[in-house]
């Protein structure tokens, strides 16, 4: 944090300057002496003649040169001591060591009317390969960060993250500075209106690169000291806002350079890399370029025209920001889907005394028949009717029955081992293995079962999840018959194939239906009607349809019960 506040202090220390162009100033109709032309109000005063001077720093044009391109009315130039190509709506003047310090341009206009006169630098580089190309470089940029918008706000309607609304409104806000930087670098002045909304809309897009910083790097948690100063900066910048609609011009910003800004968003970038968070790196990358421009820009770093600056800078931080976002997105995809498989999991195990209590169903006629077998046997030898041909006939029956209790027990161990492998299998096969499971639960209750098995489809796909997903719906209607004391109760299974190819598979039941009140949110987390039920078992069968099987679970009310329609 010291050091961040060090830094700050360093930055503010620092003027931003032209290093070629020291000082202009104009001198108008019949005035004797020169005044800033920062002074002169080029909207609201008229003139028949005016003499701009610019002084130019000799020592830099000792081993460089430059070009200055000067919007103006170029038939209106009367006089000047240096050379110039005329262009009609501006002039191109080259300067180097031979140049004089100081060009004089003279105008003269028939009546009083406004001065043009706006001043754009280029090095010899630009000039010779930037500047004819300019408008393909501007072209590229806005059309890169658009793209950026709409890629982020188009992710933000899909998943609600707050990170992808705050950076698709700075790279909208970003388009709009872009194309007010070039329209404005070439006017003589900016009226009232510009003034407003450059300063709003450059104020509004700090806001969102810190919402968006605080949001991507959750520095409420991770870095609780600078997320402090990020708060200070956010209410300035809201302060700001209020100042620009209200005066008209940006207060905060004659103060604090932008690059005070970013350079704290860089650090926070930094701190969070090093206490390895990997989003943080394409985070820090991406604010590094803008630093580094705004920097360049403010200083006069290299002698770069800063139009090029930003319309290079700002595309590839969209770029690298991007990366970061998505890198975001993926791991929280990953994160989702481990707290689904972790949910998965909790479902399974909540329905584990459900599951004990089929197989105790289940084991109970083989058992008994073991019993009857081991009393036959007993009875036997008492008898002495034991031969080779009874004892086989025996081991058959008593194998019959273990390899039954055994089966049973691998359907329980397969159901509760977590799968990741997709396995090829018909819809139909998991529905008999749910009904192997559950059906003595359901013959205990005096539930008839009707399976209507119309088209049946092979899919790949993770099998275990489909039949828990089964098991939920069959053992939810199971439930509610028993709770209302349902006579005649019945549970129908219905598997067919749609005209599209889709696999339609419907659980109905005969228990009253769901309560209208509460048939829209059965489906949401931990919602129950059950004394002690866990409200996961429907959501995670929602969960696994739409993810795993890229389908859909809907439930409605028919004329005797619920009906549960399940679309592969």
């Amino acid at each position: 944090m010291r050091i961040l506040l060090l830094t700050i202090l360093f930055l503010l220390s620092l003027d931003a300057k032209d290093l070629l162009i020291k000082n202009r100033f104009i001198k108008i109709d019949d005035d004797k002496i020169f005044n800033q032309l920062k002074d002169f109000d080029f909207e609201k005063q008229k003139l028949k003649k005016a003499t701009i001077k610019i002084t130019l720093d000799k020592e830099l044009l000792k081993n460089k040169e430059f070009y200055l391109k000067i919007i103006c009315d170029s038939k209106n130039i009367k006089n000047t001591n240096i050379k110039y190509k005329n262009f009609s709506d501006f002039i191109i003047i080259k300067v180097d060591k031979s140049s004089s310090k100081n060009i004089f341009l003279t105008f003269e206009y028939p009546k009083k009317q406004q001065l043009k006169f706006a001043l754009i630098r280029y090095n010899s580089f630009e000039y010779k390969y930037l500047q004819k190309k300019e408008n393909l470089l501007y072209g590229l940029a806005y059309g890169i960060i658009f793209c950026a918008f709409l890629y982020n706000f188009a992710i933000f309607l899909y998943t609600k993250q707050k990170s992808f609304l705050y950076y698709s409104l700075m790279q909208f806000c970003l388009i709009f500075i872009l194309y007010y930087a070039v329209l404005l670098v070439e006017q003589s002045y900016i009226n009232n209106t510009q003034q407003i909304l450059t300063d709003f809309f450059e104020t509004f897009c700090i806001l969102m690169m810190i919402l968006f910083s605080k949001e991507i790097l959750n520095s409420k948690k991770n870095i609780k000291y600078i997320d402090k100063l990020l708060n200070i900066l956010v209410y300035l910048s809201l302060i700001d806002l209020l100042i620009i609609l209200m005066y008209g011009y940006s207060q905060l910003y004659n103060y604090i350079p932008r690059s005070v800004i970013v350079f704290t968003l860089v650090f926070a970038g930094f701190v969070c890399m090093i206490k390895g968070q990997k989003v943080a790196i394409f985070y820090f990358l991406g604010w590094l370029v803008v630093f580094i421009c705004l920097t360049m820009m403010e200083h006069d770093t290299f002698y770069i025209n800063n139009l090029y600056i930003i319309h290079i800078g700002l595309p590839l931080e969209s770029v690298i920001l991007s990366f970061a976002l998505a890198y975001k997105l993926k791991l929280s995809s990953d994160e989702k889907r481990q707290k689904d498989n972790m949910l998965i999991q909790q479902s399974k195990l909540a329905s584990m005394g459900e599951m004990l209590n089929n197989i105790a169903h289940q084991w109970r006629q083989p058992l008994t028949n073991l019993s009857f077998i081991n009393m036959d046997l007993k009875m036997a030898i008492k008898s002495d009717d034991i031969n080779t041909d009874y004892l086989n006939e025996i081991v058959k029956d008593s194998t019959k029955q273990i390899n039954f209790m055994s089966e049973t027990l691998d359907n329980f161990k397969g159901f509760y081992q977590p799968s990741r492998k997709k396995e090829s299998f018909f819809i139909s096969e998991t529905i008999y293995s749910c009904i192997n499971t559950i059906e003595n639960s359901l013959l205990q209750e005096k539930i008839n079962l009707d399976i209507q098995i119309i088209k049946d489809k092979r899919i790949t796909a993770y099998k275990n999840e489909l039949i828990q997903v089964l098991l939920n719906l069959i053992t939810n209607s199971k439930d509610v018959i028993k709770q209302r004391e349902i006579s005649s109760a019945e549970i129908i299974i219905k598997l067919n194939i749609d005209e599209k190819n889709n696999c339609i598979l419907e659980i109905i039941d005969n228990a009253g239906g769901i309560d209208k009140k509460i048939i829209n949110k059965i489906f949401e987390p931990y919602f129950t009607t059950k004394n002690e039920g866990s409200g996961i078992g429907l959501y995670m069968s929602k969960v696994i349809i739409q993810s795993h099987f890229k389908g859909e679970i809907t439930v409605q009310n028919n004329l005797k019960g619920a009906h549960f329609k399940i679309v592969i």
